[in-house]
């Protein structure tokens, strides 16, 4: 046993600039793959969190018109899936008619529009998660301008001549990714009440459903019903989750790739080396053969190797990984605040971490068996 741990310093110190690249090759695969581990673990912990915070709807129909409440209330009545339903306003604002400071929202992309605090649940959050109240004169904006740096609290917002001082910044659960189309402002209901006459006046017809509710037959008899539907297809809890996870889904499906890309080249590296130094060391090979030693002792030798570098650079490559969560992490708690305990997430980024390093040896023992 000596004698290999012996064999195997000498033949680290022998080839330091390679050993350091194979080693600087693992160390970025495992710390971008600890990174992914632990960020998509804290990503479904936020959104879970923000859903439960802000009582998030199962079931969501835009509809620009009219509604008769009354068939809304049988229909909800008559279907034992329902649990709660309300109907939010949702008034459409032209950019051009919203003012903050100096310019307008004239260029803006999304539609932006005046919303109420819902009665019964899905709720607009504040940064700290709790539920906003606004009272008269005050005007929430999504995080979405927050983070466009478009406009900060106690500015003023006009619209249509009629003043708002900026309170503070909204978590919206449905419409709170970037990639969504709409961005619903939170004023309050004799405010909402003033501005009203100045836009187009859309419905959010809401439902949450019981646990054991299938959203496919909810919704195939929301339409069965002949129900208002003049908008956009409906939303359901589902897409309410992914909606949410796709900005930061995508940023850590990248850094899967970029860890995968790095982990080939890594076993490039090793395999060429591990072949030339099989080469290199056949001579040797073959006096241990000789005097009994078997194939296997032998493979240990090239593995243990490896794994003395595999294990080091996981492990530093997981260090690694921890201040730069913090970093990736800000934009995930901006838009959907904490995700819980951080210890899932550093458990999944040492597991992570583990999978590089059993993939090396895994790999490392395949390779002499290969021609």
């Amino acid at each position: 046993m000596i004698q290999y741990q012996k064999m195997i310093k000498n033949d680290i110190r022998k080839s330091k600039l390679i050993t350091g690249t194979i080693m600087a090759f693992i160390l970025i695969s495992a710390m971008l793959t600890s990174l992914a581990a632990s960020l998509t673990i804290n990503l479904f912990g936020a959104i879970d969190h923000m859903l439960i915070s802000a009582k998030s709807l199962h079931f969501m129909q835009m509809h620009t018109g009219d509604v008769d409440l009354e068939q809304i209330r049988n229909f909800a009545d008559a279907n034992n899936s329902v649990e709660e339903y309300q109907v939010l306003p949702f008034l459409n604002i032209e950019g051009a008619d919203i003012i903050i400071g100096d310019d307008s929202l004239a260029g803006s992309i999304q539609d932006n529009g005046l919303s109420v605090q819902g009665e019964k649940f899905d709720y607009l959050l504040n940064l700290n998660s709790e539920v906003i109240r606004p009272v008269d004169g005050e005007i929430y904006v999504p995080i979405y301008y927050m983070k466009e740096g478009n406009i900060a609290i106690g500015d003023k917002v006009i619209i249509h001549g009629i003043s708002f001082t900026v309170a503070g910044f909204l978590r919206d659960s449905i419409m709170n990714a970037a990639l969504v189309s709409s961005k619903r402002f939170l004023v309050s209901q004799a405010d909402f009440e003033r501005v009203r006459e100045f836009g187009q006046l859309e419905n959010l017809i809401e439902f949450r459903l019981s646990k054991d509710a299938s959203l496919p037959a909810f919704e195939a008899a929301y339409q069965g019903a002949g129900l208002p539907a003049n908008g956009p297809p409906a939303i359901t809890y589902n897409q309410v989750k992914m909606i949410n996870g796709i900005t930061d889904g995508i940023m850590i499906a990248v850094l899967v790739l970029i860890g995968i890309l790095v982990i080939i080249v890594a076993f490039l590296c090793i395999r060429f080396t591990l072949l030339a130094k099989i080469e290199e060391d056949y001579k040797e090979i073959g006096v241990l053969k000789a005097i009994g030693m078997r194939v296997s002792q032998i493979k240990k030798i090239y593995l243990a190797k490896y794994g003395v570098i595999a294990g080091t650079a996981c492990m530093l490559g997981f260090v690694a990984s921890l201040p730069l969560q913090t970093l990736f992490m800000q934009n995930l708690r901006l838009y959907m605040g904490e995700s819980g305990s951080s210890l899932p997430g550093l458990l999944c980024g040492l597991l992570g971490a583990t999978v590089i390093c059993g993939s090396v040896l895994l790999y490392v023992s395949g390779v002499p068996r290969r021609p």
